[in-house]
C-alpha cells in the first residue's frame, strides 16, 4: 500500500466504477497476450444494444453488426444469437507526438439513429456523446425542439485515428506514457466518445460529472464539457496525471485508483474486479507497446 503526505483531493467517489460502470470489466484472456480472442456467442438481453454488448466483449458496435449481417444496427431483437468476432484490430502504435495546438484530425465517422417517440434532440445527443448543436447541424434541423418520430438522424462518431492522435497529444502534454492512456482508454470504452454508462460517465475516458468537474477546477482551472471528444481525452489524462503523482510514480496504483478510486484503493486494498481491470490494462498497454 502506498501512503501520501495528504488525503487525496478528488472526490471521494471520483474513479469508482463499481457503481458506475457494472459491465466496464473487459474480460482478457490469455489469448490477448498471444495476439488474438476467439469469437464467442452472445444472446441478446432485455435492454442491451450493440454499444453495451460490444463494450462487455472489447468490440465494437460496428464490428458486431458487420459479423451479424445486420441491416439495422439500432434494432436488435431479444434472444438473438449474435457472433462476437475476434478483437477488433488495434491501431498501430505510434511515438508519441511533441505537444500541438493544431494536430490536422481526420474526418468524422456517422452512424445513423431512428427518433423514438419521447426523444430530443438533447436526449439523443447526450446518449451519444455528441452537443446538440453539433447534431442539428449535420442534419440540417433548424428547429432542434421539433423532430419527427421515425427521422433517421447522422450521429457524428470521432474515428479511431483522430481519437488515437488526442490520446497521444495529451500523453506527451501531460508526461505520461502513450501506450498506457491508449490501454486505459480502449478498457474504458473501446475508444468511442458515444459510449455512455447506466450511471453517467460520459465518452472515451469515462469520466463522470463529479470527476470532470474535479478536474476542471483543481487541475485544469477551466469548465469541462465531456460531451465534447478533446476535452474529454484531456480531462481523463490529466486526472490520470494526478492520480500517478498521488501515487508517487507507481502507474499499477494509478490505473486501480482510476477504476475504483485512489483513496478506496490505499485505505481498503484493491477489490478483485479492480485486480482484473488493472491487468487487463497492462496487457492491452503491452500491445500498444509492441
Amino acid at each position: 500500500m502506498v501512503g501520501f503526505d495528504r488525503p487525496t483531493p478528488a472526490p471521494a467517489n471520483a474513479g469508482s466504477r463499481s457503481r458506475r460502470q457494472g459491465t466496464s470489466v473487459l474480460v482478457v484472456v490469455a489469448a490477448l497476450a498471444a495476439g488474438g480472442f476467439a469469437d464467442v456467442g452472445h444472446v441478446v438481453a432485455p435492454g442491451e444494444s450493440l454499444v453495451t454488448i460490444a463494450r462487455k466483449y472489447a468490440s465494437t458496435p460496428q464490428a458486431i453488426a458487420q459479423a451479424n449481417h445486420l441491416a439495422n444496427p439500432n434494432l436488435i431483437v431479444i434472444g438473438t444469437q449474435l457472433r462476437i468476432p475476434t478483437s477488433p484490430a488495434l491501431p498501430a502504435p505510434k511515438p508519441a507526438p511533441a505537444p500541438a495546438t493544431n494536430l490536422p484530425l481526420p474526418a468524422p465517422q456517422v452512424v445513423t439513429y431512428a427518433v423514438k417517440r419521447g426523444d430530443n434532440l438533447t436526449t439523443i445527443a447526450v446518449h451519444y456523446g455528441v452537443t446538440p448543436a453539433a447534431l442539428a447541424t449535420l442534419n440540417g434541423i433548424t428547429r432542434p425542439s421539433l423532430i419527427q418520430v421515425g427521422k433517421v438522424l447522422k450521429i457524428p462518431v470521432p474515428a479511431p485515428a483522430t481519437v488515437e492522435t488526442l490520446l497521444e497529444k495529451y500523453a506527451a502534454t501531460y508526461k505520461v506514457e502513450a501506450a498506457l492512456i491508449k490501454a486505459l482508454a480502449w478498457q474504458e470504452s473501446g475508444w468511442q466518445q458515444q459510449v455512455i454508462s447506466d450511471v453517467g460517465a460520459v465518452g472515451v475516458m469515462q469520466i463522470m460529472p463529479e470527476t470532470g468537474r474535479f478536474t476542471g477546477e483543481t487541475i485544469l482551472q477551466r469548465a469541462v464539457d465531456t460531451a465534447n471528444l478533446e476535452h474529454n481525452v484531456e480531462a481523463g489524462v490529466a486526472f490520470f496525471a494526478f492520480l500517478v503523482h498521488q501515487a508517487k510514480g507507481d502507474v499499477q496504483l494509478a490505473v486501480a485508483g482510476y477504476y475504483q478510486g485512489l483513496r478506496s484503493v490505499v485505505q481498503k486494498g484493491m477489490q478483485a474486479d479492480t485486480k482484473r481491470y488493472v491487468a487487463n490494462v497492462m496487457a492491452l498497454r503491452q500491445r500498444f507497446s509492441s
